[in-house]
Protein backbone atom coordinates (compact mmCIF):
# COMPACT_ATOMS: atom_id res chain seq x y z
CA UNK A 1 0.00 0.00 0.00
CA UNK A 2 1.35 3.42 -0.97
CA UNK A 3 1.89 5.85 1.89
CA UNK A 4 2.26 9.64 1.83
CA UNK A 5 6.01 9.42 1.21
CA UNK A 6 5.97 6.70 -1.47
CA UNK A 7 5.37 8.95 -4.45
CA UNK A 8 5.31 7.57 -8.00
CA UNK A 9 8.23 8.61 -10.24
CA UNK A 10 7.67 11.50 -12.60
CA UNK A 11 7.05 10.69 -16.23
CA UNK A 12 9.38 12.13 -18.88
CA UNK A 13 6.66 14.60 -19.86
CA UNK A 14 6.22 15.73 -16.25
CA UNK A 15 9.98 16.17 -15.89
CA UNK A 16 10.06 18.29 -19.06
CA UNK A 17 7.16 20.44 -17.87
CA UNK A 18 8.83 20.99 -14.49
CA UNK A 19 12.15 21.93 -16.13
CA UNK A 20 10.43 24.40 -18.46
CA UNK A 21 8.49 25.98 -15.59
CA UNK A 22 11.72 26.29 -13.59
CA UNK A 23 13.46 28.01 -16.50
CA UNK A 24 10.54 30.41 -16.95
CA UNK A 25 10.66 31.31 -13.25
CA UNK A 26 14.39 32.01 -13.53
CA UNK A 27 13.90 34.13 -16.64
CA UNK A 28 11.22 36.12 -14.80
CA UNK A 29 13.57 36.82 -11.90
CA UNK A 30 11.64 34.65 -9.45
CA UNK A 31 14.66 32.36 -9.01
CA UNK A 32 18.15 33.81 -8.57
CA UNK A 33 21.05 32.92 -10.85
CA UNK A 34 22.73 31.34 -7.83
CA UNK A 35 19.80 29.04 -6.98
CA UNK A 36 19.20 28.23 -10.65
CA UNK A 37 22.84 27.24 -11.16
CA UNK A 38 22.87 25.10 -8.03
CA UNK A 39 19.69 23.30 -9.10
CA UNK A 40 21.21 22.57 -12.52
CA UNK A 41 24.40 21.26 -10.93
CA UNK A 42 22.53 19.06 -8.47
CA UNK A 43 20.29 17.72 -11.23
CA UNK A 44 23.26 16.80 -13.42
CA UNK A 45 25.03 15.14 -10.51
CA UNK A 46 21.93 13.19 -9.48
CA UNK A 47 21.58 11.80 -13.01
CA UNK A 48 25.28 10.92 -13.12
CA UNK A 49 25.19 9.17 -9.73
CA UNK A 50 22.05 7.24 -10.69
CA UNK A 51 23.56 6.13 -14.00
CA UNK A 52 26.69 4.88 -12.21
CA UNK A 53 24.56 3.03 -9.65
CA UNK A 54 22.45 1.35 -12.33
CA UNK A 55 25.52 0.48 -14.43
CA UNK A 56 27.02 -1.25 -11.38
CA UNK A 57 23.91 -3.42 -11.04
CA UNK A 58 22.30 -1.44 -8.20
CA UNK A 59 24.51 -2.90 -5.44
CA UNK A 60 23.07 -2.92 -1.92
CA UNK A 61 26.37 -1.56 -0.59
CA UNK A 62 27.82 1.04 -2.94
CA UNK A 63 31.62 0.57 -3.33
CA UNK A 64 34.03 3.51 -3.44
CA UNK A 65 35.12 2.35 -6.90
CA UNK A 66 31.68 2.80 -8.44
CA UNK A 67 32.84 5.90 -10.35
CA UNK A 68 36.18 4.48 -11.51
CA UNK A 69 36.67 4.68 -15.29
CA UNK A 70 33.31 6.39 -15.65
CA UNK A 71 33.05 9.33 -18.01
CA UNK A 72 32.75 12.57 -16.07
CA UNK A 73 29.99 15.16 -16.31
CA UNK A 74 30.77 17.42 -19.27
CA UNK A 75 28.07 20.07 -18.96
CA UNK A 76 25.26 21.21 -16.67
CA UNK A 77 23.64 23.91 -18.80
CA UNK A 78 25.15 26.91 -16.98
CA UNK A 79 27.60 28.76 -19.29
CA UNK A 80 30.06 29.82 -16.57
CA UNK A 81 30.21 26.30 -15.14
CA UNK A 82 30.39 24.56 -18.52
CA UNK A 83 33.25 26.85 -19.57
CA UNK A 84 35.18 25.99 -16.40
CA UNK A 85 34.71 22.20 -16.45
CA UNK A 86 37.46 21.45 -19.03
CA UNK A 87 39.99 23.42 -16.97
CA UNK A 88 39.49 22.02 -13.47
CA UNK A 89 42.20 19.77 -12.07
CA UNK A 90 39.58 17.75 -10.17
CA UNK A 91 37.15 15.04 -11.24
CA UNK A 92 34.00 16.75 -12.52
CA UNK A 93 31.82 15.50 -9.66
CA UNK A 94 34.29 16.80 -7.05
CA UNK A 95 34.44 20.18 -8.80
CA UNK A 96 30.65 20.42 -9.09
CA UNK A 97 30.06 19.29 -5.51
CA UNK A 98 32.39 22.03 -4.27
CA UNK A 99 30.57 24.62 -6.38
CA UNK A 100 27.20 23.41 -5.13
CA UNK A 101 28.39 23.77 -1.54
CA UNK A 102 29.68 27.32 -2.07
CA UNK A 103 26.38 28.26 -3.72
CA UNK A 104 24.37 27.15 -0.71
CA UNK A 105 26.77 28.42 1.96
CA UNK A 106 25.50 31.38 3.99
CA UNK A 107 26.63 34.85 2.98
CA UNK A 108 27.45 35.29 6.68
CA UNK A 109 29.86 32.34 6.71
CA UNK A 110 32.79 34.38 8.05
CA UNK A 111 30.68 35.82 10.86
CA UNK A 112 29.21 32.41 11.72
CA UNK A 113 32.65 30.79 12.00
CA UNK A 114 34.03 33.81 13.84
CA UNK A 115 31.31 33.61 16.49
CA UNK A 116 32.26 29.98 17.19
CA UNK A 117 36.03 30.37 16.96
CA UNK A 118 36.88 31.33 20.55
CA UNK A 119 34.90 28.52 22.18
CA UNK A 120 35.98 25.88 19.66
CA UNK A 121 39.65 26.81 19.97
CA UNK A 122 39.38 26.83 23.77
CA UNK A 123 37.76 23.40 23.70
CA UNK A 124 40.60 22.10 21.54
CA UNK A 125 43.21 23.52 23.94
CA UNK A 126 41.47 21.89 26.92
CA UNK A 127 41.35 18.54 25.12
CA UNK A 128 45.08 18.71 24.40
CA UNK A 129 45.78 19.60 28.02
CA UNK A 130 43.62 16.71 29.23
CA UNK A 131 45.40 14.38 26.82
CA UNK A 132 48.81 15.44 28.17
CA UNK A 133 47.67 14.84 31.75
CA UNK A 134 46.40 11.35 30.89
CA UNK A 135 49.56 10.42 29.00
CA UNK A 136 51.62 11.56 31.99
CA UNK A 137 49.76 9.13 34.23
CA UNK A 138 50.36 5.96 32.19
CA UNK A 139 47.09 6.36 30.27
CA UNK A 140 48.54 6.79 26.80
CA UNK A 141 45.71 5.02 24.91
CA UNK A 142 43.04 7.18 26.55
CA UNK A 143 45.22 10.27 26.13
CA UNK A 144 45.60 9.50 22.43
CA UNK A 145 41.82 9.22 22.05
CA UNK A 146 41.22 12.55 23.80
CA UNK A 147 43.99 14.22 21.78
CA UNK A 148 42.46 13.03 18.51
CA UNK A 149 39.30 14.99 19.33
CA UNK A 150 41.15 18.30 19.49
CA UNK A 151 41.53 18.95 15.73
CA UNK A 152 37.85 18.21 15.26
CA UNK A 153 36.97 20.62 18.05
CA UNK A 154 38.90 23.32 16.20
CA UNK A 155 37.14 22.42 13.00
CA UNK A 156 33.79 22.73 14.77
CA UNK A 157 33.81 26.44 13.97
CA UNK A 158 33.02 25.51 10.37
CA UNK A 159 30.00 23.27 11.07
CA UNK A 160 28.72 20.20 12.91
CA UNK A 161 31.03 17.26 13.49
CA UNK A 162 29.72 13.72 13.98
CA UNK A 163 32.02 11.01 15.36
CA UNK A 164 31.42 7.58 13.85
CA UNK A 165 33.85 5.32 15.67
CA UNK A 166 37.24 4.85 17.29
CA UNK A 167 39.06 1.91 15.74
CA UNK A 168 42.66 0.71 15.75
CA UNK A 169 43.87 3.97 17.22
CA UNK A 170 42.05 6.18 14.73
CA UNK A 171 39.03 8.44 15.16
CA UNK A 172 36.54 8.40 12.30
CA UNK A 173 34.34 11.46 11.99
CA UNK A 174 32.43 13.42 9.38
CA UNK A 175 31.61 17.09 9.17
CA UNK A 176 28.56 18.82 7.72
CA UNK A 177 29.97 22.32 7.15
CA UNK A 178 28.04 25.55 6.89
CA UNK A 179 30.92 28.06 6.88
CA UNK A 180 33.91 26.20 5.47
CA UNK A 181 35.07 29.07 3.24
CA UNK A 182 35.90 31.00 6.43
CA UNK A 183 39.00 28.80 6.70
CA UNK A 184 40.26 30.67 3.62
CA UNK A 185 39.55 34.21 4.77
CA UNK A 186 43.14 35.34 4.18
CA UNK A 187 45.57 37.29 6.32
CA UNK A 188 45.90 41.00 6.91
CA UNK A 189 43.14 43.57 6.78
CA UNK A 190 39.47 42.86 7.31
CA UNK A 191 38.46 39.34 6.21
CA UNK A 192 36.32 39.47 3.07
CA UNK A 193 33.68 36.99 1.96
CA UNK A 194 34.56 37.57 -1.71
CA UNK A 195 38.20 36.75 -1.04
CA UNK A 196 37.27 33.53 0.76
CA UNK A 197 35.13 32.42 -2.18
CA UNK A 198 37.89 33.20 -4.67
CA UNK A 199 40.48 31.27 -2.62
CA UNK A 200 38.14 28.28 -2.42
CA UNK A 201 37.66 28.29 -6.20
CA UNK A 202 41.38 28.71 -6.93
CA UNK A 203 41.99 25.28 -5.34
CA UNK A 204 40.00 23.70 -8.17
CA UNK A 205 42.22 24.91 -11.02
CA UNK A 206 45.86 24.59 -12.15
CA UNK A 207 48.31 26.27 -9.80
CA UNK A 208 50.00 28.08 -12.67
CA UNK A 209 50.38 31.81 -13.14
CA UNK A 210 49.83 31.45 -16.88
CA UNK A 211 46.40 29.94 -16.35
CA UNK A 212 45.18 32.84 -14.24
CA UNK A 213 46.56 35.59 -16.49
CA UNK A 214 45.27 33.98 -19.69
CA UNK A 215 41.58 33.83 -18.89
CA UNK A 216 41.51 31.73 -15.74
CA UNK A 217 40.87 34.82 -13.65
CA UNK A 218 37.77 35.54 -15.74
CA UNK A 219 36.49 31.97 -15.32
CA UNK A 220 36.91 32.19 -11.55
CA UNK A 221 35.30 35.63 -11.47
CA UNK A 222 32.18 34.31 -13.21
CA UNK A 223 31.96 31.34 -10.83
CA UNK A 224 32.55 33.52 -7.77
CA UNK A 225 29.62 35.76 -8.70
CA UNK A 226 27.39 32.67 -8.98
CA UNK A 227 28.60 31.62 -5.52
CA UNK A 228 27.50 34.89 -3.93
CA UNK A 229 30.50 37.18 -4.38
CA UNK A 230 29.60 40.80 -5.13
CA UNK A 231 32.84 42.38 -6.33
CA UNK A 232 34.94 39.48 -7.61
CA UNK A 233 36.00 41.00 -10.93
CA UNK A 234 38.80 39.34 -12.95
CA UNK A 235 41.22 41.93 -11.56
CA UNK A 236 40.01 41.20 -8.02
CA UNK A 237 40.85 37.53 -8.58
CA UNK A 238 44.41 38.42 -9.62
CA UNK A 239 44.77 40.78 -6.64
CA UNK A 240 43.61 38.06 -4.25
CA UNK A 241 46.14 35.62 -5.70
CA UNK A 242 48.92 38.18 -5.38
CA UNK A 243 47.98 38.85 -1.77
CA UNK A 244 48.15 35.13 -1.08
CA UNK A 245 51.65 34.91 -2.54
CA UNK A 246 52.85 37.86 -0.44
CA UNK A 247 51.52 36.42 2.82
CA UNK A 248 52.49 32.79 2.21
CA UNK A 249 55.11 31.46 4.67
CA UNK A 250 58.58 31.07 3.17
CA UNK A 251 61.08 28.22 3.63
CA UNK A 252 58.77 26.40 6.00
CA UNK A 253 59.34 22.69 6.45
CA UNK A 254 56.36 20.48 5.55
CA UNK A 255 54.16 19.90 8.59
CA UNK A 256 52.90 16.48 9.58
CA UNK A 257 49.28 15.90 8.68
CA UNK A 258 48.09 15.98 12.28
CA UNK A 259 44.83 17.84 11.76
CA UNK A 260 41.81 17.24 9.54
CA UNK A 261 42.07 18.87 6.12
CA UNK A 262 39.60 21.76 5.93
CA UNK A 263 39.87 22.17 2.17
CA UNK A 264 36.92 21.82 -0.14
CA UNK A 265 38.84 19.22 -2.12
CA UNK A 266 39.24 16.83 0.82
CA UNK A 267 35.65 17.32 1.86
CA UNK A 268 34.13 16.56 -1.53
CA UNK A 269 36.62 14.20 -3.16
CA UNK A 270 34.54 11.11 -2.33
CA UNK A 271 31.11 12.75 -2.44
Amino acid sequence: MMDDFDLPPLTDDEKRQFAEAFERAHAAGEISDRDFARARIQGAMACWHLAAYEAAGKPEKVPDSIYDDRRGIERVGIPAVDAALPHTTQPAHVFLNALSYLMRESDDALEIAGARAKDCDEAAALLRRAAALLKGKQNEPLGHLVESLAPWAERGKFGRVFVHKWESGHLYAKQYPDSLSASLKGKGGKPARDGAIVRALVQLFPNEQGFFTNGGNTLISRLALLCGATKATPQYVLSTLEQGRRTAPKHKAPAKAATPDNSLLRLFRKS
